[in-house]
């Protein structure tokens, strides 16, 4: 039944999910209901045992008929229980813009909480709420899960970077589940730095990725500077992780005996090697008639030449 109920009477639904509204957005609508006014009826709500009137939603059209100074509003009394009032008023915010991810979060898994206790008052199994708030919202159950997941495991800390916008909660919560509280604070200061990308969850899943590619036993470090932000991209992931394992290589590895004798020997060796390749060098026009030789000439060099810029490239390190 619709009554016309004094503005001062009606108060939020306990279960709206919008913690905040833009005062600029308000005034707006507070004008266009002055210039083409009010529909009436448009407002729905329950009468608590106080006796105010709880909006089902509308709180927008309410902060501004209040706004206007208007002293009523017309509005239809329904029976609802705590679980439709959480529903209807979720429903409709997501249809519209302006929830932060937090705010959808918390007010999902308050929604959920609301039917497994509903459920458990009826006797039913508590582990269907998380399906049937999904299909009441045209959700994906395993979605609707991870958002009751994100309210649950956000600390104060977290919370304060994703309603600043360095991360969205989706990747904050990627983060914490694969690096813990410390990578969710890594990813949001490189979130901050407005000069580059801002990172997501599937910069997360890449990362993860690059580990786990590596040789299981420098895992653990790579994961180490990646959480703490030594490593932001899975190619330097890549590059770290052969340096690592190569250096694994040579710690393990036992120096030959009079290892600087052996080394001397080679570079007699090295000298009187490239003696005879200056040497045949004028006549490779001669080699390169017999292309079965010349071949397996060139591929014994080129590999020749990859093995001593290895070598280099160690010596310098």
């Amino acid at each position: 039944m619709h009554r016309d109920v004094p503005l001062n009477e009606i108060v939020d639904n306990p279960f709206q999910p919008r913690s905040e509204f833009d005062a600029t957005a308000i005034r707006s609508l507070a004008d266009e209901i002055k210039a083409e006014g009010f529909w009436n009826g448009t407002l729905q709500g329950r009468r608590n045992a106080r006796g105010q009137v709880e909006l089902v939603f509308g709180h927008r059209r309410l902060r501004a008929l209040k706004l206007l100074k208007v002293p009523s509003a017309r509005v239809e009394i329904l029976d609802l229980t705590d679980a439709q009032m959480s529903l209807r008023a979720l429903a409709e915010n997501l249809q519209r813009e302006g929830l932060t991810d937090l705010e959808k979060s918390d007010a999902v898994k308050r929604t959920v909480e609301i039917e497994r206790a509903r459920r458990k008052a009826n006797g039913e199994p508590e582990r269907g709420a998380i399906q049937v708030v999904a299909d009441r919202l045209g959700l994906a159950a395993e979605w609707v899960g991870t958002l009751c997941n994100i309210s649950l495991s956000m600390d104060r800390k977290e919370r304060d970077v994703i309603e600043a916008g360095h991360l969205t909660a989706k990747t904050a919560h990627a983060a914490k589940q694969w690096g813990g509280s410390e990578y969710v604070q890594t990813l949001a200061r490189q979130g901050k730095d407005r000069t580059r990308s801002k990172p997501t969850h599937t910069t997360v899943a890449a990362m993860r990725s690059a580990v786990n590619a590596a040789p299981e036993p420098i895992r653990e470090k790579l994961k180490e500077e990646v959480v703490a932000g030594k490593l932001e991209r899975p190619d330097q992931v890549e590059a770290r992780a052969r340096r690592l394992a190569s250096d694994r290589v040579r710690r393990e590895k036992e120096p030959p005996p009079d290892l600087r004798v052996v080394i001397l020997d080679w570079t007699d060796e090295l000298k009187g090697w490239n003696t005879k390749l200056k040497t045949v060098a004028p006549y490779m026009d001669y080699v390169d008639e017999v292309p079965s030789i010349a071949n397996r000439f060139r591929g014994a060099l080129e590999q020749l030449i990859d093995t001593a810029k290895e070598l280099l490239k160690e010596a310098r390190r």
